[in-house]
């Protein structure tokens, strides 16, 4: 499914989409996209879920054999992921943002991804994109981590950062993965972040995010 943005991008006459790679979803919104359009998409990727939960093997490396109850054990849980994927999707679908997911990430559910792009003007320099990225603000454990990937593109910028819970005292991990380009009349800043609380998964989403990256393709609106 493509999915055009509805926010500041497109009003400044920029449009963009992701065009998921393998393993990748993108997850639709019912304030944006068709009710119907939705629904067909819940049964399909439900059904991917689970097919990426199954493949997962045991711990000698070993498929492993469901019985009935596993296998409804398994439906559960891809029906709940995707539940929980749509309700994300729609929360962030006001601000024009949306919410891609990568499936088989070392044995666990649908791991979803934020990502926005924003249009500013080059006469008026910003920090917008280090903010988004999580470089600045909040309180971090420990300085982030920023690093300058080279991107064909667009100049990268990828941020690293763990955080304490005010609340529960437990870490927080995010990884944001920025593009930032130039042109005469607009810079453009594509943004991608993940946050979670299973940090084990921290060196595998920064690999995943530079797959997902040029998938996000950013162009002038038609008049």
């Amino acid at each position: 499914m493509t999915i055009t943005s509805s926010g500041d991008a497109t009003r400044a006459g920029w449009s963009w989409r992701v065009d998921p790679p393998a393993g990748w979803l993108v997850v639709p919104s019912t304030l944006t996209e068709d009710h119907a359009d939705v629904a067909a998409w819940e049964r399909g990727a439900a059904g991917a879920v689970r097919r990426s939960l199954e493949q997962q093997p045991d711990a000698d490396g070993e498929p492993v054999a469901l019985d009935d109850a596993g296998g409804a054990a398994l439906d559960r849980m891809a029906e709940e992921s995707i539940v929980n994927l749509r309700a994300f999707a729609d929360g962030m679908a006001p601000e024009g943002h949306r919410v891609v997911a990568r499936l088989g990430v070392l044995g666990r559910g649908p791991v979803p991804v934020l990502v926005a792009v924003g249009v500013s003007d080059p006469a008026e320099p910003d920090d917008g994109l280090m903010a988004a990225l999580g470089a600045t603000g909040g309180y971090p454990a420990a300085p982030p981590t920023v690093e300058y990937p080279a991107l064909p593109d667009g100049d990268g910028v990828r941020v690293v950062r763990l955080d304490v819970g005010e609340e529960t005292g437990g870490a927080w991990l995010s990884v944001g993965l920025g593009r930032r380009t130039d042109h005469p009349d607009a810079v453009v800043d594509t943004v991608l972040v993940w946050r979670t609380q299973d940090v084990l998964l921290g060196a595998a989403m920064v690999d995943l995010l530079d797959e997902l990256l040029p998938a996000v393709r950013v162009s002038r609106s038609e008049a």
